[in-house]
């Protein structure tokens, strides 16, 4: 059994509070968790620490990355550290002798709570020791994880922010222009759905379809002329890239 503290309950610290105080037969116990408002979790049993965090296991540091090494600096050196960043490298954490990363390849919201067991929760570590430690914790939050790097860490962030935030944009957009034409958004649920079938069903370079990638210019002229203005770049800049990727095949 280890002993873990949190600091920091956003999105990310809320939902590691969260799993880890509700997992059952876990080898991991939750101590406590900080956070910058001091604000109690009303869905966490454990305690709140404005000051003099307990002793214990690992520290899990959970806040933006600009504030990970400021956070760093008031954990005692000889206690073992880690945080969840996906764009931070590990040796940000240097200061501290036992040191690593738990990077949750996930997206987390406010408004409900991800599912994390068929997650590859991602670790580095820079000793056997906490190495072990963080193992504990992965194999609380999910049943799958594996050992990356930081370079190699940082692209799988660059790639999930392509996969996660750029196609969240684009859900966003297309809600907009289905409000603007009075239409409702179900409409286009099935075809989601089925984009992300196709995608991990075969490879996305196979499963592109649409005007740019059959180099339909007309279409995508018809469309530029229905969208406003400050949308126009970013369908072009889409269309022009799906072009390039095809362009010996058209």
């Amino acid at each position: 059994m280890i002993t873990v503290f949190v600091i920091g309950t956003g999105n990310l610290g809320t939902q590691l509070c969260s799993t880890l105080e509700t997992a059952v037969d876990s080898q991991v116990k939750l101590v406590g968790y900080t956070n910058q408002s001091g604000s109690k979790l009303s869905e966490i049993n454990a305690p709140l620490f404005k000051e003099n965090w307990p002793p214990c296991d690992l520290y899990i540091i959970a806040v933006p990355d600009d504030a990970i090494q400021e956070v760093s600096q008031v954990i005692p050196q000889d206690q073992a550290v880690a945080h969840t960043s996906g764009s931070v490298p590990m040796n940000a954490l240097a200061r501290q002798e036992q040191h690593g990363v738990l990077y949750i390849p996930q997206t987390f919201t406010k408004y409900r709570r991800a599912a994390l067991e068929e997650v590859t929760v991602c670790l580095e570590s820079n000793s056997a020791d906490i190495d072990e430690k963080l193992r504990l914790v992965a194999g609380t939050l999910s049943r799958k994880r594996t050992h990356i790097n930081s370079t190699q860490r940082q692209q799988l962030h660059l790639a999930a922010v392509y996969m996660n935030n750029f196609v969240n944009h684009c859900y966003l957009k297309s809600a907009e222009i289905l409000k603007n034409a009075d239409l409702d958004q179900d409409l286009l649920n099935e075809l989601m759905a089925e984009t992300l079938t196709n995608a991990q069903s075969t490879t996305a370079h196979e499963a592109q379809t649409g005007p740019a990638r059959r180099g339909d210019q007309k279409t995508i002229e018809r469309h530029l002329k229905q969208l406003k203005q400050e949308d126009k770049a970013m369908y072009l800049a889409i269309s022009e890239s799906i072009k390039r990727t095809y362009e010996d095949e058209l």
